[in-house]
């Protein structure tokens, strides 16, 4: 029973089949009994039409006794036992019954035999002699207590109907009681529930996880209502784990896209130009402060150094710091717990160079993140960098500085030079004569004019070398030089016709690559103009075979000399190593039809780096 109980307060479908199978049940129990009732009621109708026969057959056959008729008499007592034997039949009745209709029955049966039954057969036959009056009162007598009968009969009978009327009603209001408790049930324990249930999965398709149901049953839908609240807890909790991690990883984000801030404006001012003292410590601030680091010293040492020549702190720093012999701390990588504090250091290191080292303090216990750590060791390169670059750009500077007064030297040499080793042989010879006794006017008047032409042509070429020194790539790039040059020697000698073609203007030149083919066609153009002694000069900048760039300068003068060992005249020291410098080959020769070409061929370096690439790539496909 207790099972059932369970089952019934556990499961909502046992629940309603319970409550059907009860309805069920009192259906069919209700019709059991109204058929048994019936089928009990079948013969009381009968019983009560055969009692009531008995009285009027008395009767009659006390008439037919009184007068004699012993035949009619007979025919009529056994019909009348007859039908108490049919009433027994169909009644039914048992010798131990005690119920009032078989008991009377019983007494009628038995004064009918006993008494009324001989009475009238005697009295027929003639062998008693009693009065009418007499066997009419004997009758009336039975007659009674077939009366009695009767209404032991129909009472039985109308009891019967009351009990079937009973049953009836009672199974309707049993009936009415089940379906009510059904719709009940149906109602609280189904509708109810799945109404909230509907409701919830509504707001969970809304995205609201926070609601709860107030389903506390022990059914199918309390566990699915436990079910629902179980997940929406974990979603929930999921869901605001999830807007955490969503918060700090656009905190990340954010903090990473402001660190990538951080370092590309630091790379693009390390790109404009060298870094100097007071920017760098106040990019180590910005960068303290960025990363949240606050305790940052940043050693820079030459690479020959022992101590830095200049130690920039953020922060307290580290306290156990001792400017003195700082070469293995600048060589030092890693943490190390120094005095009670957690030191880092990042060595500023570039082609195995040292420039000095970075350093992280932290307090005891507690430790660099892997992200800090790479945002320390990218500050680290990009002050690095810095400093190489600077140190690059000065040695640029130094050997720039260098190959200009080399240039300057020999540009001295050819022009300066030889004009004034002239001037100084023209004054010995003035000198000569004005020592001896006979003084020749007109070979000092020789002297002096050719000293006075040579001054002119010494003033002459360091004019023509202050511009060529001056000369600098502005704005429009090498061909707009070319051109503004070839207009000045046009300016300065107007009896020599100099073309120029430029057809290098889809190829991406360096500007050393710019500077060299520029003062390499100035130097062959000089030379022409000065000793080929011609009056046509045509410069051609061309793209020759497989990328290359092909320059050449040709004049129709009186061509190079048969000795080109003697290369002062025309510059061929100084375009050869210009040429050098390019990668390309120079071939000075005389022309067939008169004159002298100044040929060079190089490739460009953006084609160099292509050949490469596809080298590289051919290289690693094979």
């Amino acid at each position: 029973m207790g099972n059932v109980l369970n089952r019934i307060r556990q499961s909502i479908v046992f629940r309603i089949g319970v409550l059907m199978l009860l309805t069920v049940v009192v259906a069919i129990g209700s019709m059991v009994a109204s058929y048994v009732i019936s089928d009990a009621a079948e013969n009381d109708a009968a019983a009560v039409n055969l009692s009531g026969s008995l009285r009027a057959m008395t009767y009659k056959s006390v008439a037919t006794a009184s007068s004699g008729d012993r035949l009619a008499t007979q025919n009529l007592a056994e019909q009348i036992s007859a039908r108490l034997d049919h009433i027994a039949a169909i009644s039914e009745f048992s010798p131990a019954d005690h119920q009032p209709e078989a008991q009377n029955f019983r007494e009628v049966s038995r004064e009918w035999q006993q008494h009324i039954l001989p009475l009238l057969t005697s009295v027929a036959s003639g062998e008693s002699r009693i009065s009418e009056g007499e066997l009419l009162s004997t009758a009336e007598s039975f007659v009674d207590r077939v009366d009695t009968l009767v209404l032991d009969y129909q009472h039985t009978a109308e009891h019967k109907v009351e009990l079937l009327r009973l049953v009836q009603l009672g199974s309707l209001f049993a009936t009415v009681i089940l379906v009510y408790f059904s719709l009940f049930s149906l109602s609280r324990s189904v509708e109810q529930p799945l109404r909230k249930l509907i409701a919830s999965c509504r707001d969970i398709a809304r995205g609201n996880f926070r609601q709860k149901l107030d389903l506390h049953g022990e059914d199918e839908l309390g566990l699915l209502a436990q079910t629902i609240n179980r997940m929406c807890e974990v979603i929930d909790g999921t869901h605001r784990e999830l807007e955490t991690r969503v918060r700090d990883k656009t905190a990340q984000l954010h903090k990473s896209h402001e660190v990538l801030d951080f370092q590309y404006r630091l790379a693009r001012r390390i790109s404009e130009g060298p870094l100097n003292g007071l920017e760098i410590d106040q990019w180590l601030a910005e960068f303290s402060e960025l990363t949240e680091l606050h305790d940052l010293d940043l050693c820079l040492m030459t690479p020959e150094g022992m101590t830095p020549y200049q130690h920039l702190t953020h922060g307290a720093g580290n306290n156990a710091c001792q400017e003195n012999n700082c070469n293995s701390c600048a060589h030092a990588s890693g943490p190390r717990e120094v005095a009670g504090q957690q030191i880092y250091r990042f060595p500023l290191e570039a082609d195995k160079r040292n420039y000095g080292v970075l350093v992280c303090t932290l307090p005891q216990g507690q430790l660099l993140q892997r992200e800090q750590q790479q945002r320390l060791s990218a500050f680290a390169d990009a002050v690095t960098t810095a400093i190489t670059l600077k140190e690059r750009s000065e040695q640029d500077r130094r050997v720039a500085l260098m190959d200009e007064r080399g240039i300057i030297a020999r540009e001295l040499h050819d022009s300066l030079a030889q004009s004034l080793s002239y001037l100084k042989i023209q004054v010995a010879r003035l000198a000569r004569c004005s020592r001896s006794d006979a003084l020749d006017r007109d070979q000092v008047v020789e002297i002096t004019s050719e000293l006075k032409q040579g001054l002119n042509a010494s003033y002459r070429q360091l004019r023509e070398l202050l511009t060529t020194f001056r000369l600098q790539i502005a704005e429009g790039g090498l061909r707009a030089i070319l051109e503004k040059s070839v207009f000045q020697y046009r300016e300065q000698h107007p009896e020599i016709t100099i073309g120029l073609v430029y057809d290098l203007e889809e190829i991406p030149l360096t500007p050393n690559e710019e500077i060299h083919l520029l003062q390499l066609v100035r130097e062959a153009s000089q030379n022409a103009v000065y000793h080929s002694w011609g009056d046509h000069i045509s410069i051609h900048l061309t793209q020759g075979e497989g990328q290359e760039i092909r320059v050449s300068i040709c004049d129709n003068g009186v061509g190079i000399s048969e000795s080109p060992e003697k290369r002062n005249h025309f510059g061929m020291s100084i375009m050869q190593e210009r040429a050098s410098n390019l990668g390309g080959g120079l071939d000075i020769r005389r022309r067939e039809s008169g004159g002298t070409e100044v040929s060079f061929v190089f490739v460009p370096e953006y084609a160099r780096e292509r050949q490469l690439l596809w080298n590289n790539a051919a290289g690693g496909g094979g």
